[in-house]
């Protein structure tokens, strides 16, 4: 290692030039993520949602800050998309496809709660009581688990082409690449043509939010929404494991509590017995941790779950 080298934060750390895609990117975690983004040098961020509305008003929010960087009117846009149907994450695929061509990194971040029957689990004084707690909207498991888990694989199925396209476009070498002591190869004279330093080795990545939820048995929010946040980070290691050959990473993100549509009911203090940090995650929190995994710094990580919450894992039962 060159201990000489120069280190700056505001080169290893930087979303300069790069082209995101985020699901579920209108609110909450999702909307931190474009903010990040946005402020950091992104060269295009497309937010993508359900309700084409919630994305535009998200874009003006961002648009109006005054951290929002000037000239940069361009840079955000809104992909109505439902990530259940494959067809409208196939619509969007192609919008960006024209737009731009290639995507360096998708952010897996729709979600929903699922059936609420958390706390019902151990309110239940009767094993009916409990068995109805159980069941409780048994319905509501099936979008669940389409959002939270199954659109994970759907959604990084769909965005391949463009993620191995912005490989190509950074001088790595395209296809599958397999055998003991073989790298995929680089042409870093690539580099200086698409603005990134000549030791820029990073390739394309796939980021999915989890959540804490995910290795946690106690039952905070529902059954439904731990099982399908474990399947999503499960699925998402899966990823970093048999994407490998073909130069794509994957990473995931477990966030504990932050201000969110899914926890705008819940106090934003906390006692030492539930998150030792006292409060919810901040833009700061989840800030830092994007631009480390997006950044130059963040090349050599792959396959693996950063966790952002305070420390409630730490003083709950769980799998972690």
């Amino acid at each position: 290692m060159d201990v000489q080298a120069p280190l700056n934060p505001s080169n290893l750390f930087s979303a300069k030039g790069l082209v995101v895609v985020i699901t579920g990117g209108g609110s909450g975690l999702g909307l931190a993520y474009a903010s990040a983004l946005y402020q950091n040098g992104a060269e295009k961020i497309y937010i993508l949602g359900r309700r084409l509305n919630v994305l535009e008003d998200a874009i003006k929010t961002l648009e109006a800050s005054p951290s929002a960087p000037k000239n940069a009117s361009s840079v955000l846009a809104a992909i109505a998309c439902d990530v259940t149907d494959q067809k409208s994450v196939g619509d969007a695929v192609a919008r960006i496809e024209k737009d731009v061509g290639y995507v360096d990194v998708l952010i897996n971040n729709a979600g929903v709660l699922g059936p609420t029957n958390g706390a019902d689990l151990y309110k239940a004084d009767s094993i009916d009581q409990l068995k109805d707690a159980m069941l409780q909207d048994y319905l509501g498991w099936d979008l669940a688990f389409k959002i939270n888990t199954q659109a994970v694989i759907g959604v990084s199925a769909a965005f391949l082409p463009l993620l191995e396209a912005a490989n190509t476009r950074r001088g790595w070498a395209k296809g599958k690449v397999e055998g003991d002591g073989n790298p995929r190869a680089q042409d870093t004279s690539a580099l200086s043509k698409v603005g990134a330093d000549p030791d820029d080795d990073r390739m394309a990545h796939i980021i999915t939010t989890a959540s804490v939820a995910s290795f946690m048995r106690y039952c905070t929010a529902g059954l439904a929404y731990n099982a399908s946040k474990a399947g999503a980070a499960h699925l998402s290691k899966m990823l970093a494991s048999f994407l490998a050959p073909w130069g794509i990473r994957s990473n995931v993100i477990a966030p504990g509590p932050y201000p969110s549509e899914m926890t705008k009911s819940r106090s934003a203090k906390f006692g030492t017995n539930a998150v030792p940090q006292g409060r919810m995650g901040s833009a700061n929190d989840v800030a830092a941790l994007l631009l480390f995994l997006v950044g130059k710094g963040g090349a050599y990580t792959n396959g693996t779950v950063q966790v952002t919450d305070g420390g409630r894992m730490g003083v709950f039962p769980g799998t972690y």
